[in-house]
């Protein structure tokens, strides 16, 4: 008894110190580990990061989306090489994520966003 009064009794705050936030938050890459799963249990759904450097790497984006998982795509490294071939990679992953139900969206310049079927993303309507 005496642990749920402990429990459900509220404390005095302790004396709060001001919270320091960092300017930037640090970057951390994050390696996926296997983990043993049991009978009936959810896969996990991964947002992966990864960067478009030529045609080649549509399929692997493809290859993602297909085994569920969100994939934030950086186009950096083709915008400064050639727009024409970026445009047909984006055009050809376009096609491929909303052929399997997917949707494909912008985050920046730089960055876009690719879906599996069950995810949608909610575009902001324009004013």
């Amino acid at each position: 008894m005496e642990t749920i009064k402990k429990l459900l009794t509220k404390k005095a705050p302790a004396k709060e110190r001001p919270v320091e936030i960092s300017e930037e938050v640090p970057i951390m890459e994050v390696s996926e580990t296997p983990s043993e799963r049991g009978l009936g249990e959810i896969e996990p759904i991964y947002v992966k990061s990864m960067n478009l450097q030529g045609a080649g790497d549509v399929q692997e984006i493809a290859n993602e989306l297909q085994k569920g998982n969100i994939v934030i795509v950086d186009i950096t490294p083709m915008m400064d090489e050639d727009p024409a071939e970026l445009k047909r990679a984006i055009d050809q992953l376009k096609g491929i994520t909303q052929g399997a139900g997917g949707d494909v969206g912008r985050l920046s310049e730089s960055k876009i966003i690719a879906t599996p079927k069950f995810v949608r993303i909610q575009f902001k309507r324009p004013a």
